[in-house]
């Protein structure tokens, strides 16, 4: 946990100044309860601004070979990075995600996967591990969304929305078909959340190019 607020600390300024980020949405934060944050992927800053601009760490699944390097492995584990081989996720990987929930910690999960191009976001296609995750800890999810890439000195921002549960597939067998079923209710609610912003800013009078990066 020291190195954890020791790299927090160096990174605190930095992110904020040069990668400044408004948060709409944050009350909607559970305080102390375990909860499974879905956020759409950008690049690989977006677990650095989202722990910088959420109330408390998240743990994150992040794919195995960001570990390679002993330095950054440990940098990332300090922030809370879970190494996941996506090819092969083994059960220890799931018992720990689990185990971690009902400990009332935070999980932050990237659905897509992986990075995503914004051209692609209209057909976001959702990993069941997600959903799996949530019925199994009948942890609330809460939607997020990063409105543009992160990149250096332009302003974002972070949509957060309500908390959902997945309680209509709690006594179903946990099979393809209905995990397929409750990730597509994750995805409507992180584009629902997209959406919405979308038509506020334009009742405004703005124009935000979404396919730009």
């Amino acid at each position: 946990m020291f190195f954890y607020w020791f790299c927090y600390s160096l990174a605190f300024l930095p992110l904020k100044i040069f990668w400044p980020t408004k948060v709409i949405g944050k009350k909607n934060l559970p305080k102390k309860e375990k909860a499974i944050l879905a956020c759409n992927h950008r690049s690989n800053t977006d677990i650095a601004i989202l722990n910088i601009n959420l109330k408390r760490r998240p743990y994150v699944l992040a794919k195995d070979s960001l570990f390679k390097n002993k330095f950054k492995g440990a940098i990332f584990k300090s922030w809370g990075a879970i190494p996941v081989d996506r090819q092969n996720v083994g059960i220890s990987v799931i018992k720990n995600v689990l185990k971690l929930l009902n400990e009332n910690n935070w999980l932050l999960v990237f659905p897509e996967g992986t990075r995503k191009d914004i051209t692609d976001e209209e057909n976001m296609s959702l990993k069941n591990g997600t959903a799996m995750f949530a019925i199994k800890s009948k942890a609330p999810i809460v939607p997020m969304w990063l409105v543009k890439k992160p990149k250096f000195c332009r302003r974002n921002v972070l949509l957060i929305g309500e908390k959902f549960y997945l309680e209509d597939f709690y006594d179903k067998k946990l099979n393809a078909e209905v995990l397929n079923e409750a990730s597509k209710v994750i995805s409507q609610k992180m584009q629902e959340l997209r959406d919405d912003y979308l038509k506020k800013q334009q009742s405004k009078g703005k124009k935000i190019k979404i396919k730009s990066v």
